[in-house]
């Protein structure tokens, strides 16, 4: 893919994180710094505990399925063409309610995608999904290099 403007070619990379899979479809590198872009494909039931950024705000655009979102007090379910937009220092959290589902993650400035692929296992490793629940530890582990703070259990 290349951006307008611009000779980059941008890299895509795709991961098994928690479970779900995670593609890469645009990095800070790729940006300027500006985003990062994920396409996230999640199992029932996936979905991070309650928790904060301290560096980027974060949007989603549900593409397929029903995930049930937590913004600060606000909770809902949004399907296909739901947008939410999450600034930094809100709560938040969400669940997939449906046997699956597809969303895009936007965060900017971008860097947090990098915690997918640091994280994760790369699907050219491993082309099927690696038994795995979501471990709120492994993300615990990550949070001081990736700005966020875990505050709460999951969804």
């Amino acid at each position: 893919m290349r951006s307008a403007g611009t000779s980059a070619v941008v890299q895509q990379d795709a991961f098994w994180w928690q479970g779900s899979h995670m593609t890469i479809r645009a990095r800070a590198e790729d940006t300027g710094g500006s985003l990062g872009l994920v396409e996230g494909r999640f199992y029932k039931g996936f979905g991070p505990p309650l928790h904060v950024h301290s560096r980027e705000d974060e949007a989603f655009y549900v593409l397929e399925g029903q995930i049930r979102f937590r913004q600060g007090e606000d909770e809902f379910v949004g399907g296909p063409g739901t947008w939410v937009w999450g600034p930094r220092g809100v709560v938040h959290a969400f669940r997939v309610e449906s046997e699956s589902a597809r969303a895009l993650v936007f965060v900017t400035p971008g860097g947090f995608e990098r915690m997918f692929e640091e994280g994760g296992v790369s699907v050219s490793e491993s082309p099927e999904p690696p038994e795995q629940a979501y471990d709120p530890e492994a993300a615990v582990a990550l949070s001081q290099r990736y700005g966020f703070e875990v505050v709460g259990p999951p969804l």
